[in-house]
């Protein structure tokens, strides 16, 4: 696995892999003097095959630099010639993608039937080291009330980020109807914009904008949880993990590409939607923003009832 370093916290723990290989762009291979050198120590390991997940135009050149002669990855901006299988999904309303590929270096071409399946939680309790036990203890005041998280941010950038009044609608409206104490989930560089929220939910909310969550400590947080309310980020993909219940308010990105059919969730989307959506812009080219600035409270408590209605998954 050639992974960042907060990608080898979030594999922590997990069989199935021989090595990690931590790709460190700010510094050791920082530029391209630092990709370059990344490189040859990938070439020297004469792999047969790359199969590049991210939507990354220098990932993709990082493995054609690398000589690995089989890349196979998606075909998004404009990077399909430094692959040599290429990916494109048509998704349907089902939850299962037809993937079509093209491949320049082999006779695979072809279409498979590809259906995802939920990931595996870490097999160990390495989720809880490296930080993130404080929280854990300071949430357990008020003995044995079950908890709610609310992850706010999103390292994409502002388009997927839901509003303050929102978070504390649903969090008003999880007090009165399930008893739940709600947690800020704050990441490095969220700190403002979890004070912001933490102020707007009140009340007895449990913050994390004073104790930033390590990968670790979040992992082991978000496994404890009887509920997360989160925005189309990380975090929402280790409740699929943990089979923790979740409800995901998505505006600019399209749920197709994230779809997970097994778990117990639901994503909660403008209704009507509007002639926009999805964009997938970091920032609202419309500036108005109103893909998630128009999702309500009552939309996501409703989808809280579903959600918590469903069985748990084996």
């Amino acid at each position: 696995m050639l992974v960042l370093p907060s990608g080898a916290q979030v594999l922590e723990g997990l069989g199935g892999i021989d090595e990690t290989i931590v790709y460190r762009k700010k510094d050791a291979h920082a530029g391209l003097g630092g990709m370059w050198r990344l490189a040859k120590d990938l070439r020297r390991r004469e792999f047969d095959l790359a199969i590049s997940c991210p939507n990354s135009f220098s990932q993709a050149l990082l493995l054609r630099m690398a000589g690995v002669p089989r890349r196979l990855g998606w075909a998004y901006g404009g990077r399909g010639f430094l692959l040599t299988d290429k990916l494109v999904p048509r998704c349907a309303a089902t939850g299962a993608c037809r993937v079509r590929c093209r491949s320049t270096t082999s006779t695979s071409r072809g279409t498979w039937a590809a259906r995802c399946s939920r990931p595996r939680a870490p097999r160990d309790d390495s989720g809880r080291r490296g930080g993130g036990l404080e929280l854990p203890r300071r949430a357990r005041r008020g003995a044995g009330t079950p908890l709610v998280g609310f992850n706010i941010g999103a390292a994409f950038g502002p388009s997927k980020l839901w509003t303050s009044r929102g978070f504390a609608g649903v969090a008003e409206g999880l007090r009165r109807t399930r008893g739940l104490r709600p947690v800020v989930l704050c990441g490095p560089g969220e700190e403002a914009l979890g004070r912001e929220i933490e102020a707007a939910v009140g009340g007895d909310v449990v913050p994390t904008s004073d104790a930033v969550l390590t990968i670790n400590g979040l992992k082991a947080l978000v496994k404890r949880l009887a509920l997360l309310v989160t925005t189309d980020t990380g975090p929402r993909h280790f409740a699929v993990a943990f089979d923790v219940p979740y409800v995901c308010v998505m505006g600019s990105t399209d749920p197709m590409m994230t779809d997970q059919p097994e778990a117990r969730g639901e994503i909660v989307r403008r209704d009507p939607l509007l002639d926009c959506m999805p964009c997938h812009e970091k920032v609202c080219p419309l500036v108005h923003h109103k893909c998630l600035e128009d999702v309500t409270p009552a939309q996501v408590l409703a989808a809280v009832e579903r959600v918590m209605a469903m069985e748990p998954r084996p």
